[in-house]
């Protein structure tokens, strides 16, 4: 063993071996290997990508707040038609160096029909940001609500556009701010799609909505609706059906 040792210490393969593991110790500790340069320009990527939906999100939530509309007459950027959404990015993108390179490149693969693999741009994407804000809004809801315990609801409905009846639920409640100030919170829970105009039909439709959230009816103190007869009727209205199921959701008309 000691002379075969000797013997492959003067070899070539040896010597290169030597030098390559060498060479790699050096790399490693001046972090210039491929494996580390490679990991370098994933997170130099990941970071770019944070900064781009961090932009993408704040315009969601700016044209959410104010009701904006998110979309135009087209996809394209660089089209005055194609929405606020993609209009304000082409704004933000005059001033701000990574938004202005990622439009260039959805513009550049647009004109040419080259698709990009993703670029969270698409009407798809903007309806993702709104349900993944609307989430964490809702989330916040119902802790406040939660720890309240005690609510009311406000429900009414109107058609909209398309003449499809959209019922409103709003929750009402008092809650403890950080301040340590009690605050009446009115907050909009969601639409409904109500087509059926009986008290019974009605009630059974507010008992649902509050079971998918996992409010119990039990904490409602306090019904609010119109004067319609199907609403606030004593005998077959929604507000009667409620209360025969938890007589403390006393009811007022919304005047």
């Amino acid at each position: 063993m000691h002379e075969k040792i000797a013997e492959h210490e003067s070899t070539v393969s040896h010597k290169l071996c030597y030098v390559q593991w060498r060479q790699m110790e050096k790399n490693l500790i001046g972090q210039s290997t491929v494996d580390e340069l490679l990991m370098q320009n994933i997170k130099s990527q990941t970071e770019q990508w944070r900064q781009i939906l961090r932009r993408l999100l704040d315009v969601t939530m700016f044209l959410g707040e104010r009701g904006l509309a998110f979309r135009g007459n087209s996809h394209l950027v660089g089209d005055p038609g194609n929405g606020n959404f993609l209009g304000i990015l082409e704004l933000i993108g005059r001033y701000d160096p990574v938004m202005a390179d990622h439009l260039a490149k959805v513009k550049d693969s647009q004109t040419s029909q080259q698709r990009l693999q993703v670029h969270y741009l698409s009407a798809d994407s903007q309806n993702e940001f709104i349900y993944c804000c609307a989430s964490k809004v809702m989330a916040v809801i119902m802790d406040e609500l939660d720890k309240a315990k005690y609510y009311s609801i406000i429900v009414d409905a109107t058609p909209d556009s398309a003449h499809v009846e959209q019922t409103v639920f709003v929750v009402r409640y008092v809650h403890l701010s950080s301040e340590g100030k009690y605050e009446v919170h009115e907050r909009f829970l969601e639409f409904v799609d109500c087509n059926k105009k009986t008290g019974e039909a009605i009630a059974q439709l507010i008992v649902e909505t509050l079971q998918k959230h996992s409010i119990p009816l039990s904490n409602c103190r306090g019904q609010g609706y119109d004067n319609g007869s199907n609403m606030s009727g004593s005998y077959k209205g929604a507000q009667a059906v409620i209360l025969k199921q938890n007589p403390l959701a006393t009811f007022a008309p919304c005047a």
